[in-house]
């Protein structure tokens, strides 16, 4: 009962989720000033991933509750489900890292360092391109590859369990701090710098910035924001705690915040 209660509420959010994406995709595809803005494209790569995320990614758990087992019972399914959900997680949160960075530069700093074909590329293409590939490259290297173990999938369990370089110490700290510790924490802190630093410029007035011109982009990014830091920063400072001084702290809180996230990541 609860499994299948699980599967409605997820096809209620998924079909609404996957409309509104479809209209704001057509809308950047119709509208050439709006797609060619750059304060635009870490707004529609975020976009697609989600898309994607949402059409890929969340079928596996929505057939899971479904059918109150892991479907079809192959280690390929799950090795592809484990790649898919945490490469799609972590490129959300890198690129909504990357956002709240950028804002600084549009807003501060759009006549220095995002003008010219190079710097372009360097302070606006190239991270946006990292953001999609670091994580899909780990994930694929220690969980596709998989060179130090072999993954014991359980299909008993929502994702097969855990992947195997869960048990390789320096690995998953690796993983835990750079895929999602430090996204987490650039979000919470350029976003809250962001704010501190309107506020002394507007006090100090010592630039002419167009604040009406930027004001929906950093409400925008404010409200957006929000949802991650609201999902995954009580899971990255759980996990903190259980790392560094008690590894039982908050376990049962732990695995149903994991959960929820999981659900509505997309």
């Amino acid at each position: 009962m609860y499994e299948r209660t699980k599967f409605l509420s997820m096809i209620i959010l998924e079909i609404p989720a996957i409309l509104l994406s479809i209209v704001i995709l057509v809308y950047f595809v119709l509208d050439r000033r709006a797609r060619s803005k750059l304060k635009n494209h870490g707004w529609i790569v975020l976009l697609l991933s989600n898309f994607l995320q949402l059409i890929i990614n969340l079928p596996m758990p929505m057939s899971y509750y479904y059918r109150g087992t892991v479907w079809p019972q192959t280690n390929s399914y799950c090795t592809w489900w484990a790649t898919c959900e945490f490469s799609f997680n972590s490129i959300g949160l890198f690129l909504m890292g990357w956002i709240s960075i950028e804002r600084h530069f549009i807003v501060f700093h759009s006549h220095t360092l995002l003008q010219g074909y190079w710097r372009k590329c360097l302070f606006h293409v190239f991270p946006i391109i990292l953001c999609l590939i670091l994580s899909p490259i780990f994930f694929f290297v220690f969980i596709v590859i998989s060179p130090l173990c072999t993954s014991d999938w359980d299909f008993d369990l929502l994702g097969c369990g855990a992947p195997c370089y869960f048990g390789e110490y320096f690995v998953n700290q690796f993983d835990f701090y750079f895929n999602l510790l430090v996204p987490t924490f650039i979000i919470v802190l350029a976003n809250v710098m962001l704010v501190v630093r309107v506020i002394h410029q507007k006090v100090s007035r010592q630039r002419i910035i167009h604040w009406r011109q930027h004001r929906r982009m950093i409400l925008q990014l404010w409200i957006i924001s929000s949802l991650y830091v609201a999902f995954w920063l009580p899971v990255s400072i759980t996990l903190l705690v259980q790392i560094t001084a008690d590894p039982s702290f908050m376990m049962n809180s732990l695995t149903y915040i994991t959960r929820i996230n999981q659900e509505n990541s997309a």
